[in-house]
């Protein structure tokens, strides 16, 4: 039997809704705008590194859940996803390199290139949302 934490997935899948929630809002201002705002800066940081720590938490709880193999970075959980069936290739592809942004956000904080993030966030926008129902449909799947 399994022991996946399905209230805790719940949890962090609803607060990264409303964290992609915040980032089509800004998304609907333009680049121009928003990258001409310091606080809309701040905020799409913000909401884009709470996403991807929320497919990281959401993918680790699933893999300690039904006991895959163990991860070695942040890229392998969106790659062990992938080989579960969790995501899609063309979603592992764009998670990806969602996930690798994460380092740009926590480690080089200081200089992160705002063009690059906007951009990605306007073409990962709609694979990150994707996620929930994903994990959702797997869920379901596995347990029911």
């Amino acid at each position: 039997m399994y022991d996946v934490n399905t209230k805790r997935i719940d949890q962090v899948l609803e607060h990264m809704s409303r964290m992609l929630d915040l980032l089509d809002k800004l998304s609907e201002r333009g680049a121009k705008e928003v990258l001409a705002d310091e606080v809309a800066v701040a905020a799409m940081e913000r909401a884009l590194h709470l996403s991807i720590e929320g497919i990281v938490d959401v993918g680790n709880a699933l893999i300690d859940g039904f006991i895959m193999r163990d991860p070695g970075s942040y890229s392998d959980i969106v790659e062990i996803l992938r080989d579960e069936q969790v995501i899609t290739d063309e979603q592992a592809l764009i998670l990806t390199r969602v996930t690798d942004f994460r380092k740009h956000l926590v480690n080089d904080y200081t200089s992160v290139l705002v063009n690059e993030m906007y951009s990605l966030v306007e073409e990962a926008a709609g694979t990150i949302r994707q996620f929930e129902p994903q994990v959702r449909a797997f869920l379901k799947k596995e347990l029911f």
